[in-house]
Parts: C-alpha cells; sequence; structure tokens
C-alpha cells in the first residue's frame, strides 16, 4: 500500500507539473507581441510615403507661394530696385499687405521653418524689368529622426528646396 500511495502522490506532482506547464505555453501573450510587431512594421512602410508626400507638398506650396509672390509683386507700383529679403521665423511679419508678408503666408512654415524670400526688381531703366521671387527652405525627413533614435546610420535628414518664378513688372514702359 505504501508504494501505491508513493505512486499516487508521484502521479499527482506530475498532472500538477503538466497543468502549469499546459499554462505557461498557452498562447496568451503570443497575439499582443505579433500585433506589436506587425504595426510597428506597418507604421514604418506607411510613413515612408507619408514623409516623402510631405516633402513633395512642401516643395509645391513653396512653388506656389513664390508664384503668387511674383504675382503680387509684378502688379506692385511702388517697388524699387532694392531687393527685399526677410527670414520667416525672423522678419517676415512686417507691414500686414506687404509683398513679403503675403508670401510668408503662403509658405507651410511648420514644414519648412528656415525659409528664406527674396524678392527682386532686375533689369536696367529699359522695358524689361522682371521681378524675381525666391524661396529657399528646409525640409527635414521625419522618419530618418525617427531612425537616428534608434541609432541608424542613415543619410541626412534634410532636403534644401528651392523654387524662383520670374514675371515681367507691369509699371514700366
Amino acid at each position: 500500500m505504501d508504494t501505491r500511495k508513493r505512486h499516487w502522490n508521484l502521479l499527482e506532482r506530475v498532472a500538477l507539473l503538466a497543468k502549469n506547464f499546459c499554462y505557461r505555453t498557452t498562447p496568451t501573450g503570443q497575439a499582443l507581441v505579433e500585433f506589436t510587431l506587425c504595426f510597428l512594421l506597418l507604421v514604418v512602410i506607411a510613413w515612408i510615403p507619408a514623409d516623402f508626400g510631405l516633402a513633395f507638398y512642401t516643395a509645391q506650396m513653396a512653388g506656389n507661394a513664390a508664384r503668387d509672390g511674383a504675382r503680387i509683386a509684378a502688379a506692385d507700383p511702388t517697388l524699387t530696385t532694392t531687393a527685399l529679403h526677410c527670414t520667416i521665423r525672423v522678419d517676415c511679419n512686417g507691414t500686414p499687405n506687404s509683398i513679403l508678408d503675403q508670401i510668408s503666408k503662403r509658405v507651410a512654415s511648420a514644414l519648412m521653418p528656415d525659409t528664406t524670400i527674396d524678392v527682386q526688381l532686375a533689369g536696367g531703366t529699359t522695358c524689361d524689368r522682371m521681378v524675381k521671387v525666391t524661396v529657399q527652405g528646409t525640409y527635414n525627413f521625419f522618419f530618418y529622426r525617427m531612425l537616428r533614435w534608434f541609432n541608424a546610420s542613415v543619410p541626412s535628414n534634410s532636403k534644401t528646396i528651392l523654387r524662383e518664378a520670374n514675371m515681367r513688372w507691369e509699371h514700366q514702359c
């Protein structure tokens, strides 16, 4: 009887260990781990085109701002041969209806925070004077900054965007 009792106790222990082992191998956290890994991969795959799309959008906004600024400057009778220059963070918010203020409102300053705007009236005293508006700034790719958080070696995270527009100045010969 004593050996039967020992065997029975041994079987109970084995059953208890098997029961505990069964609970440890159930996939309770597997779905969470798989979701996390797949979600991070999907975020990376979705963010890269979105980041390049934002860069393209920013370049389009800079081009539109240069074109609109050239149109406004070409119609301005008070424009002189002195070049106008401003940096969006510093000094573009001059008088409310100035050319630089109008151009700066058209640039996505959140996407290109260090944008410079130049307005020039070029040409001699003849009837071929041109207004040249230059919008230049730097777009910083966010995805590269994220990769640097993980100590990845990536190229420069900024791209210089330069857009120019030329129009004939209306107030001449």
